[in-house]
């Protein structure tokens, strides 16, 4: 398999990346989970076939749940000598962040007792190109059976991984887990050995400050959690004075994530009915015309370069459905994981956005977003 992709992608006279050559490990099969702080948090799933790692993108990492079904996006070939690849990718150049070698071993096809290493590639590779991979996995922190299935309708892509349920299988949470098997180092450590610090703090548990780090809570990734939270305060403090009962007040209010439907429509909001959850939103869709207009009976809004969606929010059950009905919650979880913080009841009909470092619109990142210069936005046209 060529390295071409690879190899267009990436300066190396600017990255420290290994330009690589086409080569396999002897003996036993080598995999490795690098965890990388790129335009997102995501971790980097990549098994040697071919002289090559076949790569996927997992946004939200392995599990051990048998439960768990992890999506992860299949990303071009990296070189044999990627595994061992640890340290700062520099700003401006493709997957531009911190990367640490989350864990790594080795791995064979379930069910691969007597074969040769030449017997099980070839079972793989059948496995692999008919989009339905079973492996058992030999790592520090990843263990027994995995199946890593293609998704049907969804594009050559987009891939599934699950654990199987074995001796293995677990409930915990092993990405609590954040140091490399290489160094013993977080990528925030291995960030500030460089001189730089990490693109996420906040997903780190720490923020950017001079002079060391400090913890920080919630999720810069939609900032009207945190125009809501400040403006709660304020008015907390405006009203303390300094009785218990105030304060208890300004405890209870700094409690309080984000602001209520009612908050955010306003005057409009005397105009809802109050009813059950709907279902199946059908999204109201633009109307072709002949020539622009204006009439006080329209309201004329932004076309979006992205995906329309639909969110349906119950608190912190989530759900992102798409204008055709595909699921879009794990596909696109930031936007997912900043409604559950909202913890709202309400559903949202809105578009999905890729937006760069210009604040504009890529469409083309939208599929690969977790691996682009990029960050996802989501523009809200109606409020159910």
């Amino acid at each position: 398999m060529s390295l071409t992709l690879y190899k267009k992608k990436r300066h190396f006279n600017e990255t420290p990346e290994p330009e690589g050559k086409e080569k396999s490990s002897k003996g036993i099969l080598r995999f490795v989970i690098q965890k990388h702080d790129a335009s997102h948090v995501h971790y980097d799933f990549r098994l040697e076939m071919e002289g090559v790692l076949k790569s996927w993108a997992v946004p939200k990492g392995p599990s051990l749940n048998p439960s768990d079904k992890r999506l992860a996006m299949m990303v071009e070939d990296h070189p044999y000598d990627y595994r061992n690849f640890e340290g700062v990718i520099p700003a401006g150049n493709y997957g531009g962040g911190t990367v640490i070698v989350w864990d790594e071993g080795t791995y064979e096809p379930m069910d691969a007792e007597g074969l040769s290493r030449k017997e099980q590639e070839k079972l793989l590779l059948k496995q692999l190109y008919s989009g339905n991979l079973k492996i058992r996995m030999h790592g520090k922190k990843i263990k027994g059976d995995y199946a890593l299935f293609q998704m049907k309708g969804r594009g050559e892509r987009s891939w599934i991984l699950t654990k199987k349920n074995d001796e293995f299988a677990s409930e915990k949470d092993i990405t609590e887990n954040e140091k490399s098997v290489k160094s013993g180092k977080t990528l925030v450590e291995v960030a500030e050995e460089n001189g730089t610090t990490v693109n996420h703090p906040e997903a780190h548990g720490t923020s950017k400050v001079k002079g060391g780090r400090r913890k920080v809570e919630g999720n810069k990734q939609i900032q009207l959690l945190n125009d809501a939270e400040r403006t709660i305060k304020k008015k907390s403090a405006a009203k303390t004075s300094g009785k218990s009962s105030s304060s208890k007040s300004s405890k209870s209010a700094v409690k309080k994530k984000a602001q209520s439907v009612k908050e955010l429509l306003g005057d409009s909001f005397a105009l809802a009915n109050k009813s059950a959850m709907p279902k199946d939103v059908v999204p109201m869709l633009a109307t072709l015309v002949n020539e622009p207009f204006d009439s006080e009976n329209w309201i004329f809004e932004i076309k979006w370069d992205g995906y329309r969606a639909v969110a349906y929010c119950d608190g912190k059950n989530v759900e992102l459905i798409s204008r055709n009905l595909t699921p879009f919650t794990e596909k696109y979880y930031p936007v997912t994981d900043a409604f559950k913080q909202l913890q709202l009841k309400a559903v949202f009909d809105g578009e999905i956005v890729a937006v760069d470092e210009k604040g504009l619109a890529v469409f083309q990142s939208l599929q690969n977003w977790q691996n682009t210069p990029v960050h996802l936005q989501y523009f809200i046209f109606d409020i159910l």
